[in-house]
Order: C-alpha cells, then structure tokens, then sequence
C-alpha cells in the first residue's frame, strides 16, 4: 500500500473526492516535518484537550473518537519502515509454524488483513470508535475471514494465540505491566509476542507516567515473565531508533 492508494481508500470510505483528501493532506504536509506528517494534528488535538493522563476513561475517550488515527495510520502503514517491519514479523511466523495472530492495538488493522492475506488465523483488537470502525470496515473488503475484538475494559482477551503483535501500545496504556501480563496469559507456552514502542522522544500521545520505562524496558520485560528471544533494528539511531522484540513466556 503507498500513500496514493491510503488516500484514495479513506477518500472511498468518507465518500470524498480523492482530490480533496489529497489536499488535506498536502496542506498538513507543508506545516509537519515529522517521519507521519498528519500526527500533528492528532498531538495538537491530544494536547488541546488536556487529557488526564491517569484517567484511563479519559485516555480512552480520546482513542475512541479522535478522527485523525484513520488519516495517521493509514500514512504510517504506507511507510517502507513500517511495511519492512510487518513482513519481518509474517517472515518469522512462517519459520515458527505459527497459525494464530492476534494485533493488540490495531488501529486500522492493517497487520491483521496482511496475516489473514498470509493464511493466517487473524483477529484485530482495538478501542471501538472512529479509527476501528474503518479497520472492520477495511477488513469486510479485504479479509473477511480476519475476526475483531473491542476492548471495553484492560483484559479483553478470552482465548490463546500463537503470536501477538503489539506494536506502539505499551507508551499509551494507563498501566503497561498490567496490559503486558494479560498478553502473556493469552499466549501459547511456545508462543511469540513482538512488540515496538518508543517511551520518550515520541509524540505528546505517549503517557509521561511511563516515560521511565524508556531505559528501564528490558528489565520490565523480564519482570513480567517474559525472555528476549531476538531484538532486531528497524530504523532511525541513538534516540530515535526503533527496535522489533521478540519475546517467548
């Protein structure tokens, strides 16, 4: 998926011109100089609003109704960065034999269309609101087959998977340890959780509480039970670099 082909679906779903989502977006190109130009917007809303960032209520409200994630994530998910990083994790699950994956934080579900497009058992969990409504609606188009899960609270999860992917979500939850233990019950005793985050040197949305966690994060995971089967480099250097863990129970 390019850019282009991002725009012109969102331009389909919001039933628009294509060249009117066009220059929105080029209008908020001109004024971002970020790596996903139209995260200003959301950081600028987030800010705006003055959530409270120990209110998970609050933190979810924001998630639920936000109607800049779909424009965000669907320009973050065109990326080479992040199609590398996506094929990396499909690569590693074919060498695992893995049947099951489960996208925690899904967001548009795009994760979730390219497993279930990979034979894949898929399932996309996310917040219900805008940005999830469009990701069901992208999946009945392009794999019906991929099932959904809302969160309505921080244990939303009944069955086991063979893998979970959780990308950019521990920086955004109220309560990263309770969220990472709940993962880890979920998931097979030979199974595998990637994950991706960035604690500080990111966008307003990643919660100040958790900023500690940036230098803290491997002995983190190893207090919850988990081991680092691999760490592999993605992008970016220094404080900006951005790491695939792979952890096993």
């Amino acid at each position: 998926m390019n850019l282009n082909d991002a725009l012109k679906e969102i331009a389909e779903y919001k039933k628009v011109d294509f060249a009117t989502i066009l220059e929105s977006y080029e209008e908020v190109s001109k004024k971002s100089s970020g790596f996903v130009k139209w995260g200003s917007l959301t950081a600028k809303e987030w800010i705006e609003m003055k959530i409270d960032q120990n209110d998970i209520t609050q933190v979810m409200e924001f998630y639920k109704k936000t109607p800049n994630f779909i424009f965000e994530l669907m320009e973050y998910h065109s990326t080479e960065g992040k199609q590398r990083l996506s094929k990396t994790v499909i690569d590693i699950c074919k060498k695992n034999d893995i049947k099951s994956i489960l996208d925690f934080g899904a967001g548009i579900c795009q994760d979730s269309i390219t497993a279930s497009k990979n034979g894949f058992n898929a399932t996309a969990v996310d917040i219900p609101g805008k940005t999830f409504d469009y990701g069901k609606w992208r999946i009945k188009k392009q794999a019906p087959n991929t099932k959904t899960i809302d969160i309505s609270n921080e244990i939303p999860l009944t069955e086991e998977y063979d893998a979970i992917t959780c990308f950019e979500v521990l920086q955004h939850v109220v309560n990263p340890k309770k969220t990472l233990e709940h993962l880890r019950e979920h998931l097979k005793s030979d199974g595998l959780l990637f994950l991706t985050t960035r604690f500080k040197n990111n966008y307003p949305l990643a919660l100040k509480h958790n900023e500690y966690l940036e230098n803290e994060f491997e002995d983190f995971v190893s207090k919850c039970n988990f081991q680092i089967k691999n760490k592999i480099h993605m992008w970016g250097e220094k404080e900006k670099t951005k790491n695939l863990y792979v952890l096993t129970k």
